[in-house]
């Protein structure tokens, strides 16, 4: 297992799970006592909210400036400064980028060849493909997927599947759906791990997220502070004893995304 890891997540739409996905890795790096440093090209910059100054926000109107050679390494310097320093330090790097810019991201990675540079230092790089159902994002996912072998040969990718909303690849799904051939679709996901993240009703997830609650401090949280997030149509909440109950529930599925992350990223357990 590597010192350090570099974990690039990727996703070529929005709304698959990028920032859930991010929030989980730094969680569990958290959790097992080590320095993670999360980099967010996410304007509305919920994970600073979540995790507080671990958390540095990407200047995206510098990826939006297709005039100026430097403006990616104007960009991401903080990012390479915080690569060679992990080479040292052993922290661990997440780098959750929004929808718009997957493009830009990787082509900088390239041309720095990061992949390279992460190896070197004793760190590994895993590229995370976020997807849900879909049919946009899962054709993405087979664009994006071969683009990362292609430009990152170094890097581990890893594909996210996002079961929010339904199974993604079924035992008998048809490649046909995302506009490949079958024998297409197992060359492109042959060697990439899986993480499937459980359902769960966004009803009641959505707004803990709203609320800006990290994953821990909600598991830890007063359920009597909670229930006012569940209200009905009238704005009424919870009692206490359900919101405790539903507490349970998202910690059960918390638990579960934390293990199955653990496992597939060859993270040490996580407790």
């Amino acid at each position: 297992m590597p010192g350090w890891y570099c974990i690039v997540i990727l996703s070529a739409i929005g709304g698959q799970g990028k920032s859930l996905f991010s929030e989980l890795v730094a969680l569990i790096w958290r959790s097992l006592g080590c320095q993670v440093r999360v980099f967010s090209a996410d304007v509305q910059q919920r994970l600073a909210t979540k995790l507080g100054s671990c958390v540095t926000t990407i200047d995206t109107d510098l990826l939006d400036a297709p005039d100026d050679p430097l403006a990616l390494l104007r960009a991401f310097s903080p990012l390479s400064l915080a690569i060679d320093q992990a080479a040292k330090s052993g922290s661990s790097i997440v780098l959750d980028t929004a929808a718009t810019w997957d493009k830009p991201v990787v082509r900088f990675l390239r041309d720095m060849g990061l992949d390279r540079v992460v190896a070197e230092g004793g760190g590994q790089m895993i590229v995370a493909l976020v997807t849900t159902s879909n049919r946009d994002a899962m054709r993405a996912l087979a664009t994006t997927t071969g683009v990362v072998r292609a430009a990152l040969p170094l890097a581990r990718p890893v594909w996210v599947l996002n079961e929010r909303v339904g199974t993604v690849f079924p035992a008998d799904f048809d490649p046909g759906i995302i506009g490949l051939e079958p024998e297409q679709f197992d060359e492109m996901r042959a060697g990439v791990s899986e993480i499937v993240l459980p359902r769960l009703d966004d009803r009641l997830w959505q707004p803990v997220d709203r609320a800006g609650l990290n994953l821990v401090d909600f598991v830890t949280a007063d359920p009597a502070k909670l229930a006012v997030l569940w209200g009905d149509a009238a704005g009424r909440p919870l009692d206490r004893l359900s919101a405790a109950a539903v507490q349970r529930r998202i910690a059960s599925w918390i638990a579960n995304m934390m293990e199955e992350a653990t496992r597939t990223l060859r993270f040490p357990q996580a407790d």
